[in-house]
């Protein structure tokens, strides 16, 4: 019984040796076939051991396992594009990307792919249940497991509720922008945004800096208003109270 039992488990193809590693202790990579763990180490230069982590994080943090295949199969897109000629640079909004014009690439639609972001592991889509409870983490924080000197720890992230008290408690009562991302880019992916040429984008003046300048303007008016005025006219910001008796200068 106990050889045909083992002999019907390799029948079905056996255990991969993504699988094997992760019997050895690299959990991590449970969830890949040796040919993702060999690309995603190949165009890395990770460790099978680091990936592991990593992929381990990425499930601990949002609570549903990481998409390796997708991993995979970008960073092989990108690895193909390397060949071929293709250039990474920087966009105006400070995303690092890989230029693909001229290598005539194209996609699983048979459309050209001009650009791409550089891959980054990210989760497993989420449901609408899931999707509740990436925002509700990312405004209220959460706990989630991180390697520290190769070690599992438990370790506390702040949400965006915190982020906006620690920001106010060190004199800065109303957030930046970037203190906004900092806060919810816990349920923002890189990776699910399109790839697309990068558009120029020109910034506008916000109400606040319009108000402020004008307010700079009054005040030089002011002040060369009473520079130019004799001394016969009444000093700016003159104290006059009104008493029982009339009026105290």
């Amino acid at each position: 019984m106990g050889a045909e039992r083992s002999t019907s488990r390799s029948s079905g193809g056996g255990m991969g040796p993504a699988q094997s590693m992760a019997m050895a202790g690299n959990t991590g990579l449970a969830s890949a076939t040796e040919k993702q763990a060999q690309t995603i180490r190949r165009t890395t230069g990770k460790s099978f051991k680091a990936i592991g982590q990593q992929i381990g994080e990425v499930g601990s943090k949002y609570r549903r396992p990481a998409d390796v295949e997708k991993y995979a199969k970008d960073l092989r897109t990108m690895e193909t594009g390397d060949v071929l000629g293709a250039k990474k640079f920087t966009g105006p909004d400070g995303v690092e990307r890989v230029s693909f014009v001229g290598t005539g690439m194209k996609d699983e639609q048979g459309r050209t792919i001009l650009s791409k972001q550089i891959p980054e592991l990210t989760a497993q889509a989420p449901t609408l249940k899931q999707l509740g409870g990436d925002i509700a983490r990312g405004v209220m924080g959460y706990r989630t497991i991180e390697y520290v000197n190769d070690k599992p720890t438990m370790v506390e992230k702040k949400g965006l509720v915190g982020t906006i008290t620690d920001a106010a408690m060190s004199g800065a009562f109303f957030p930046t922008v970037q203190l906004l991302r900092s806060g919810v880019s816990f349920f923002q992916n890189r990776d699910d945004k399109k790839d697309q040429p990068v558009q120029e984008t020109t910034e506008t003046a916000q109400p606040s800096d319009i108000a402020e300048n004008n307010r700079k303007v009054r005040l030089e008016k002011l002040a060369s208003s009473l520079a130019s005025g004799g001394g016969d006219k009444r000093p700016f910001l003159t104290l006059k109270t009104r008493g029982f008796g009339g009026t105290m200068r």
